[in-house]
């Protein structure tokens, strides 16, 4: 570690407490994948003496289990006398029920913000976008509309995946000094698990193109339906994995309405590691429809994984792929010709491939782990 965080270590009592959201949730969110990911990261590259803490909201006993089983090595684990959904309203008021003191990086927008910190407190929250990856309901955006603007306001540091993010923020606010871009990295769990053999019998079909849907994700999956409806779309099968149903809204459904043949989609629902990891290496392309996700995480994961991925053209994605995907403008008929070409180009399909993996080697969540912490150690 550098000069700056052997400082850390020594001045400021020697612990970071992390705020988990969305942690072992029996459906996995990006932003829960995200915060066990870096939690792992920042407990591999603490400085010497220095340990990790964490908190998250009041959860069950079988949640805590998975929470310990999935970020092992913590020094402590509190949690809130509320659930996450209250905690949120609760930390949004500057309202707190337990005390949340010194180095607290937070791993979402849900901080312990407040007016008048303490001497030696010091919070980070993290901005994976500039919308909500949950289409659950207007209320949940409206929380996330306040708890940015109150992150832009009263948080020590910021940190975000991508400089495209920062530069959106620059617009809403004059935080320059307070942004760091730590970029994400590809699960270290799946390629873990990709080692290892499928947990059951998948039946894939011979040829196909994967999709991941997420939870909270309906607006997602409908744009993924008029993806594969679209008559630009190649006639290949195409295998979802991930959550099918969102309230009363089923991908079944959507897929019926849409007209899309019967057999034309797989739906495997939610898998283990092991299994995504295979559905992963034995896909033509993965085919990323949402384009309002700056996170990227999907793209990493399937760039380690050797699969190619098409997906709309922004400038957090693009900038996470750096080169080594087909990024297309325009809207569902462009994305499902785009996907097409590709499917049409095995040379250009495996030089992409190549290009992928090398680029997702660059990223590593010890990396974006040191990075956090130095940002504590600068401010």
């Amino acid at each position: 570690m550098t000069d700056a965080t052997s400082t850390l270590a020594t001045d400021d009592g020697g612990r970071l407490t992390v705020v988990l959201d969305e942690v072992a949730e029996r459906s996995r969110t990006m932003v829960g994948r995200y915060a066990a990911e870096l939690t792992r990261g920042l407990i591999a590259t603490a400085p010497e003496g220095f340990g990790v803490a964490a908190l998250s909201p009041k959860i069950s006993t079988s949640r805590e289990a998975r929470l310990r089983e999935q970020v092992p090595g913590l020094t402590d684990l509190r949690q809130t006398a509320i659930s996450a959904r209250e905690l949120r309203e609760a930390w949004l008021h500057t309202i707190t029920t337990i005390p949340v003191r010194g180095l607290v990086h937070a791993t979402s927008l849900m901080a312990p913000l407040v007016r008048e910190p303490e001497p030696g407190d010091q919070v980070t929250v993290t901005v994976h976008g500039l919308q909500s990856f949950s289409d659950r309901s207007e209320r949940k955006q409206r929380w996330f509309d306040r708890a940015l603007k109150r992150a832009l306001a009263r948080a020590d540091g910021i940190v975000v995946p991508t400089t495209a993010v920062a530069e959106d923020l620059g617009l809403l606010a004059d935080v320059a000094s307070r942004v760091r871009v730590v970029p994400p990295a590809p699960s270290a769990t799946l390629l873990t698990a990709s080692a290892t053999p499928p947990a059951r019998e998948l039946h894939l079909p011979d040829e196909y193109v994967l999709a991941l849907t997420q939870p909270g994700g309906r607006g997602q999956a409908q744009r993924l339906v008029e993806t594969i409806a679209s008559a630009q779309m190649p006639d290949v099968r195409v295998v979802i994995a991930g959550p099918v149903e969102w309230g009363e809204t089923r991908l079944a459904g959507l897929a019926v309405e849409a007209g899309i043949p019967a057999g034309r989609i797989v739906m495997l629902g939610e898998l283990g590691d092991a299994d995504l990891a295979v559905v992963h290496r034995r896909a033509l392309a993965h085919l990323h429809a949402w384009e309002q996700d700056a996170l990227g995480l999907s793209l990493l994961d399937a760039a380690a994984l050797g699969t190619v991925t098409v997906h709309p053209s922004t400038r957090s994605l693009d900038e996470i792929a750096g080169g080594a995907s087909v990024p297309v403008e325009g809207g569902t008929h462009e994305l499902a010709s785009a996907l097409a070409g590709l499917l049409g180009d095995e040379a250009q399909r495996d030089s992409l491939r190549l290009h992928a993996q090398d680029r997702a080697q660059a990223f590593t969540w010890e990396g974006a782990a040191r990075q956090v912490w130095q940002l504590h150690a600068e401010m």
